[in-house]
């Protein structure tokens, strides 16, 4: 005789991603206006709200007009230019998920364009325009404005996620023993990226070759499955990691730039200012100004 009591088999599945927005904003630049050669270690989308824009994706040149959306995975270097002689306004999202099946589906979409007007367009729109609504200057974002942000990228991950669902749609290439080192080594780099800022500096950290061999593989063949899985080195995983931090604590004008500093590692403000420069070509001080006007 069946009972209710058969029904406690049934399970949601667990989740335990780390989903971070790096950042999200609206500007207005003037003609002329470029952005030079970049790769990120998250996504990033723009909504061309008006004007037009050149997007240069290695080999691939798109043209973006008004309401266009372009989304960039993680390690394409791109460029971004205004194409408009009256300029351009544009709302742009930086987000990661520690999903690496995920990232690895969305590369191996392989579309870029999504053009206004067209259903994907149209749904990607609608929660770029939710989150869009909640910019306002001076704002002080409560703990209900960052769960209800987070919600909007949550459902734009879940529509991302079904460009990529059918059953033919996963990659054969990356088996899920790379995708398991590749992830192993990526995990272990965010945890030596250590942001307390109580922490010794002065320890040495484990170097890239030596977290590939604690894995038991060699280190050809961990910065192989790396680079096919995260489309970049472990080096400039961990750097894009840095800079992305790096910008977050900028533009928090109460925090010292000498802490920042310290945060992230570095011994003197000097190391970091040059390195930061190397990354962006502004200074720390250069940055923090551009980002926050009134500064």
């Amino acid at each position: 005789m069946s009972t209710s009591y058969e029904r406690l088999g049934d399970w949601l599945p667990p989740i335990d991603w780390n989903v971070k927005l790096y950042g999200a904003h609206r500007r207005t630049v003037p003609a002329g206006w470029f952005m030079q050669e970049e790769a990120h270690v998250g996504f990033e989308m723009l909504l061309l709200i008006n004007g037009a824009q050149e997007t240069v994706i290695g080999s691939n040149r798109y043209l973006l007009q008004s309401g266009d959306i372009i989304l960039i995975p993680p390690g394409f270097k791109h460029t971004n230019r205004c194409a408009a002689t009256e300029g351009m306004t544009y709302f742009c999202l930086h987000f990661h998920v520690n999903d690496p099946l995920f990232c690895i589906e969305m590369i191996q979409h392989n579309r870029f364009l999504y053009p206004a007007g067209s259903a994907d367009n149209t749904q990607f729109a609608q929660v770029l325009e939710h989150l869009m609504q909640m910019l306002q200057p001076g704002r002080t974002y409560t703990t209900s404005d960052r769960f209800l942000i987070q919600s909007h990228l949550f459902g734009l991950l879940s529509l991302l996620s079904q460009l990529t669902d059918s059953p033919d749609a996963h990659p054969e290439s990356s088996a899920p023993t790379s995708v398991h080192y590749a992830r192993m080594i990526a995990e272990t780099l965010k945890h030596q990226f250590d942001l307390d800022p109580a922490r010794d500096t002065s320890a040495p950290a484990l170097g890239i070759e030596q977290i590939i061999r604690s894995l038991g593989i060699t280190p050809g063949y961990g910065l192989e499955v790396f680079r096919k899985v995260y489309g970049m080195s472990p080096r400039r995983f961990l750097s894009e990691l840095k800079l992305n931090e790096a910008k977050t604590l900028i533009r928090q004008p109460e925090l010292a730039l000498s802490e920042i500093a310290q945060r992230l590692g570095y011994a003197h403000l000097s190391h970091f200012s040059r390195q930061f420069k190397r990354w962006t070509g502004m200074s720390p001080l250069e940055y923090r100004r551009s980002a926050s006007p009134g500064i």
